[in-house]
């Protein structure tokens, strides 16, 4: 929903704010106080593929502009509000869902657009944005076209998708927040492949909502198929049976399959795979554990297999994403 207040008086261009990295105060309008103050950092990861991520206050009552590429914008906004605008559409990001959760967006863009935040001196707000430019759009189309519902989004200038945030995608983007802050040789790597793996996870959220508004599923079956998805996040399901995880949520195992697929476009034990293959992943950054032992967290009794499947999920070898997470590896 929109607001109703008047217009700031005060306008600049994002390029006049400093970005020195995190926990630095951003620029000040000339010569005066910060226009906000906290953790932000905004990086150019790849041609056409570039993060923003902020965990700041608003210093300063004023607009900040700036202009957007060609292709697709995922905000996902963790804490508090954001007055915005793109193009001439204005949103409130960071509401509440129907369901009480907190709302993403995608927004396509088929050439350049201006951008405005509207700050407001006290505001907190915590987002993450991803901007996937027209070239990283189209070295990716063999996987983007497993996900229909993009076609609108990428051919209608201004087109936009709103969605709620699963837990799992908001812990994604906010694991960002560590990885920035982190001095390790390489970080720049890491915070690509995070990148990716939360462009995937919102794109499959997406085709979701495409494949729920189509599929028929009754908001009974949605709420118990959200449950059940939780259920599985939490790890308590791990090592269970079809026939088990069936009984828990009160289904045939077939049903199950049908209905899980139909809301998340994976199988169930297939969504649970990545989600292990996630966690050891995250063991072997943070924690520099033996692949062996990130083997065993992702259910591999072969850790040989467990090597295919991880290079196979995010390109990299967990031998190699070991040793980038040493200290002194260059």
């Amino acid at each position: 929903m929109n607001r109703t207040q008047p217009i700031v008086s005060s306008k600049i261009d994002c390029s006049d704010l400093t970005r020195p990295g995190l926990a630095e105060p951003g620029g000040a309008v000339t010569g005066g106080p910060p226009v906000i103050s906290g953790r932000f950092r905004e990086l150019q990861l790849r041609p056409d593929l570039s993060l923003y991520a902020a965990d700041v206050r608003d210093e300063l009552d004023l607009e900040v502009s700036d202009l957007l590429q060609p292709g697709l914008l995922l905000v996902l906004p963790l804490y508090g509000e954001a007055d915005v605008s793109y193009g001439g559409r204005r949103f409130q990001l960071g509401g509440r869902g129907g369901s009480g959760g907190r709302e993403g967006l995608i927004l396509g863009l088929t050439r350049r657009e201006q951008f405005i935040r509207r700050l407001r001196p006290g505001a907190r707000r915590r987002v993450v944005s991803l901007a996937l430019g027209q070239r990283w759009l189209a070295d990716h189309e063999d996987v983007l076209a497993g996900h229909p519902g993009l076609a609108r989004l990428r051919g209608t200038h201004l087109a936009v998708q709103q969605w709620r945030l699963s837990a799992r995608l908001q812990a994604l983007a906010g694991s960002l927040f560590e990885l920035c802050g982190s001095t390790a040789p390489l970080m720049n790597l890491s915070l690509e492949s995070r990148c990716l793996d939360i462009a995937a996870e919102a794109l499959a959220a997406l085709s979701s909502v495409d494949t729920r508004e189509s599929s028929g599923l009754r908001p009974r079956e949605r709420r118990r198929l959200a449950e059940f998805r939780a259920f599985l996040d939490s790890g308590e399901g791990d090592g269970w049976s079809m026939q088990a995880l069936a009984d828990r949520i009160g289904m045939s195992p077939s049903t199950l399959q049908r209905y899980f697929r139909q809301y998340t476009g994976s199988s169930v034990f297939a969504y649970q795979r990545r989600r292990l293959l996630e966690e050891a992943r995250r063991v072997l950054e943070r924690d520099g554990v033996s692949v062996g032992e990130a083997a065993h967290i992702a259910g591999y009794t072969n850790a040989a297999n467990f090597a295919t499947a991880f290079r196979r999920q995010f390109g990299v070898a967990p031998s190699e994403l070991l040793l980038r997470s040493r200290p002194g590896f260059a």
